[in-house]
């Protein structure tokens, strides 16, 4: 063999051998990018919607909907019969009860009527639910709009009611229009203090109302 022939040979074979070395990345390559679309395939799809959070204990009473304050009831004296009883169940924690006697928390708790809310037996404590009010409580007395301060009395009030609250408005959220009106109750005596401020009997306290304006409803 002549050292001509030999020369090409040996080009030749480092040729194929370059050749063989490329064809291995481009391999590698491959099955990389095939690997992270499998990998991508294989993550949770992060436009899911999470579960939603649950929602407050809510109860249906009267077609009104009742909401939990998560308080205990401080009512002294209590009878000892429901006014009726939770008999059904939403299809989960997060649903709005739309059936009288339906809880979105379960079935057989017993509850009891208070003026314009509801207490449900639950544990052995009484859970205080009222209506999602938008509107503070307010009284009309002698031509005058009260609403209520969250103030409670300086000194308990022990004497004679001056009169009493003998109406109430179709809705919790309305302002009442007539004298010895309410928007939460039509049996609640009161006293009147002063020129602008009456106590209004609530259970177990007496709250005190102030005069407002039509600005301040």
């Amino acid at each position: 063999m002549t050292k001509r022939t030999l020369a090409m040979l040996l080009a030749l074979l480092a040729l194929l051998l370059t050749g063989c070395g490329n064809a291995e990345p481009k391999t590698t390559e491959a099955e990389i990018g095939s690997q992270s679309t499998d990998d991508a395939a294989a993550l949770p799809d992060t436009t899911e919607q999470k579960p939603v959070a649950d929602a407050p204990m809510m109860v249906m009473v009267d077609n009104t909907l009742y909401q939990s304050t998560g308080e205990v009831s401080t009512v002294d004296g209590r009878c000892g019969n429901m006014d009726g009883e939770i008999t059904s169940q939403t299809a989960n924690g997060t649903d709005a009860p739309t059936e009288n006697g339906q809880s979105n928390f379960g079935t057989g708790y017993g509850y009891q009527r208070i003026d314009d809310h509801i207490e449900v037996l639950i544990d052995n404590q009484w859970i205080v639910f009222e209506q999602d009010a938008t509107v503070p409580r307010m009284v009309m007395v002698d031509g005058k709009l009260y609403q209520e301060t969250g103030n409670l009395p300086s000194e308990p009030f022990c004497g004679t009611p001056d009169g009493s609250i003998t109406s109430k408005t179709a809705n919790r959220n309305d302002v009442p229009t007539e004298n010895n009106q309410s928007n939460f109750s039509d049996n609640r005596d009161f006293v009147f203090i002063d020129e602008d401020t009456i106590y209004v009997s609530a259970t177990p306290d007496w709250m005190e109302f102030k005069v407002i304006t039509d600005s301040d409803v």
